[in-house]
């Protein structure tokens, strides 16, 4: 087989290209997890409106700043 300078350098090339693409997916799929997961222990009080993180898994968690119990979750729709 004969592989001549031009073949290889397109070669290389297009292998570099592909490299950082596959490493761009995973970058982000790896912060999008990350996020997700921040997000699932975010919990903000519905009292003073401070936003802190608690990684257990209650139901109501005590805000550390006014230590009011708040619950966990989402927010509510209005009305």
């Amino acid at each position: 087989m004969d592989l001549s300078l031009n073949d290889l350098v397109t070669g290389v090339v297009a292998g570099a290209f592909l490299l950082v693409a596959v490493f761009t997916v995973i970058s982000r799929v790896l912060r999008a997890r990350g996020e997700r997961h921040a997000l699932a222990h975010r919990v903000v009080c519905r009292l003073c409106l401070h936003a802190f993180e608690d990684p257990g898994h209650g139901r109501i968690v005590d805000c550390p700043a006014c230590h009011a119990a708040t619950p966990r979750g989402g927010a509510r729709p209005l009305g």
